[in-house]
């Protein structure tokens, strides 16, 4: 295993605890068709610049996901790929309740 996925300069964690191996990241699978929502949203990215984003979750009851995808971009990347999800519903953020709507069929009505 690559030093990267081992605790060897974990200063904080008890000594028996260093260089011992991290899990792996959890691999979340893709949303089902059909399914979940498509939120689209500004965000900001690691330089703390504000960015476009968009987040499918396919959700289960109980408050569970069956699966999540996600990306940031530029306005057109992030709607084109919104566009192509197969999801049951596309939404954008309002102000008030209930916070997030559907989404227009026109992208040019879309600012967030």
């Amino acid at each position: 295993m690559e030093d990267s996925r081992r605790r060897t300069n974990a200063f904080y964690l008890p000594a028996e605890m260093r260089n011992s191996e991290i899990a792996p990241q959890q691999v979340m699978p893709a949303p089902r068709p059909g399914f979940g929502t498509v939120y689209i949203h500004k965000g900001r990215n690691l330089d703390r610049r504000i960015v476009w984003a968009a987040k499918w979750i396919d959700e289960l009851p109980g408050g569970q996901s069956a699966g999540v995808e996600e990306i940031e971009g530029t306005r057109d990347e992030v709607l084109r790929w919104a566009r192509s999800r197969p999801a049951a519903a596309l939404v954008v953020p309002v102000e008030r309740e209930p916070y997030w709507v559907p989404a227009p069929d026109n992208d040019d009505e879309i600012d967030l």
